[in-house]
C-alpha cells in the first residue's frame, strides 16, 4: 500500500524549520540572550581614544602657513574635543567639543555600532579610528542626508589631558607649539636688543610688560583683522595687541597697519635653534 503524504504537513515541517534556523542568525550569549555589543566596542575603542584631540588638517594648515588665519577655512565643524573614558556611565560619554574655533557644546559618545561594525555613534555623526606606526588617528564620519555624501574628519592626539584652561587651553597650546614656542632674539623699533621666551602653555618673557600671549585663532569673534593677532596679557594689566607675521625662523610684531605697510615693525624677532 503506498502512503499518502499530505501536503500540509510538508509545508508544517518546512515552515518549523525554517523557523528554528532563523532563531539562530542572531548572536545570542550561553544563556539564549543577544549579544551586549556595547560591551565588546568598549573593549575595543575604550584603550586608544582617551586624550584631547585637535582637527588634523586644521593644525596642519596653520603649521605650514604660520597663520591661523591663512587656516581658517580648515577650522570648521569639530576643532578640537576631549575624551574622557573615567567620565563613561552605563555605554556613553559626554564630550566637550569645540565648534568652528568659537562655540563650546557636548556630544555624546555611544559605544552602540554605527552603519558597520568600524564605527561608534557620536552625536549624530560617528566616530572610528585608524593606528600607523603606533599612533592613533581618530575619524569623525559626517552624513549629509540632502547630498547623500559622507565628509569625514581626522584628528590627532595632542595631550593626554584637558589643561586648566580648558579646549580652549588646549588648542592655543597646539598652536602654539606650531608656530611659536621658542627662544628668540632680535630688535625693537629703537634697535634695542631683545631676548624673549615664548612657552607653549601661553608665557612670555624679555617683552617690557608682558608676561602672557595669545595667539588669535577665533575668526568668528573676531572677524575683523586682516593680519593674524597676537594679544598680550590678555584681560589683564596692560593689554596689547600686535599683528604679526612669520617669514622662516622671523616672527615680526606690528603695532598698526602703517606698520605693517611700511614693514617697520615693532619687534623683529628670530628663533634660535634649540
Amino acid at each position: 500500500m503506498k502512503r499518502i503524504i499530505c501536503p500540509l504537513l510538508i509545508l508544517s515541517i518546512f515552515l518549523s524549520c525554517k523557523s528554528k534556523t532563523a532563531d539562530t542568525d542572531q548572536d545570542t550569549t550561553g544563556t539564549g540572550k543577544p549579544l551586549d555589543q556595547s560591551q565588546a566596542l568598549l573593549h575595543q575603542f575604550k584603550p586608544l581614544i582617551n586624550g584631547m584631540w585637535v582637527k588634523k588638517d586644521y593644525i596642519k594648515k596653520v603649521k605650514k602657513s604660520k597663520s591661523p588665519l591663512e587656516a581658517v577655512d580648515n577650522g570648521t565643524g569639530v576643532t578640537i574635543m576631549y575624551i574622557d573614558t573615567a567620565q563613561l556611565k552605563g555605554d556613553s560619554i559626554m564630550v566637550p567639543v569645540v565648534l568652528n574655533n568659537h562655540e563650546g557644546a557636548n556630544v555624546s559618545l555611544n559605544f552602540q555600532p554605527g552603519k558597520n561594525t568600524t564605527t561608534i555613534e557620536f552625536g549624530n555623526d560617528e566616530l572610528s579610528y585608524k593606528l600607523k606606526n603606533g599612533d592613533t588617528t581618530l575619524i569623525i564620519y559626517h552624513y549629509n542626508p540632502q547630498t547623500k555624501e559622507t565628509a569625514t574628519a581626522q584628528y590627532i592626539k595632542i595631550m593626554p589631558d584637558k589643561p586648566a584652561g580648558g579646549l580652549a587651553a588646549g588648542m592655543s597650546m597646539a598652536i602654539n607649539k606650531a608656530i611659536l614656542s621658542g627662544k628668540y632674539e632680535g630688535t625693537d623699533a629703537a634697535g634695542k636688543k631683545i631676548y624673549a621666551v615664548f612657552t607653549d602653555d601661553g608665557k612670555v618673557s624679555g617683552l617690557p610688560g608682558l608676561t602672557t600671549y595669545y595667539v588669535q585663532n577665533d575668526m568668528i569673534a573676531d572677524p575683523d583683522h586682516s593680519h593674524d593677532e597676537i594679544i598680550f596679557n590678555l584681560n589683564g594689566k596692560g593689554q596689547k595687541a600686535y599683528s604679526f607675521i612669520i617669514n622662516k625662523k622671523t616672527l615680526s610684531l606690528y603695532d598698526s597697519a602703517e606698520q605693517v605697510k611700511s614693514n617697520k615693525p615693532s619687534y623683529s624677532l628670530k628663533r634660535k635653534r634649540e
